[in-house]
């Protein structure tokens, strides 16, 4: 079994380069999922919906669509 690696850190720009395994890119996009299906009937439960909810909602979006696009790479 393949563990995630720190291949890279770079502290002022706060960027982390990790090595990962197809497997595990694919877990994390399941996650993702889930976590942006979650938010998005918790605001439908609540409307009216707040800034915050409404903000990690879009932000739960767009790193989904990144991780697709990543994963579609390696595919």
């Amino acid at each position: 079994m393949n563990m995630t690696k720190i291949v890279k850190t770079n502290h002022p720009s706060e960027i982390i380069t990790v090595e990962l395994s197809k497997s595990e890119l694919e877990d994390i996009l399941n996650s993702v999922d889930c976590m942006t299906e979650k938010e998005q009937r918790k605001l439908l439960e609540n409307i009216p919906s707040t800034e915050e909810g409404r903000t990690r909602l879009d932000k739960y979006k767009a790193l989904k669509e990144d991780l697709k696009k990543i994963f579609e790479i390696v595919s």
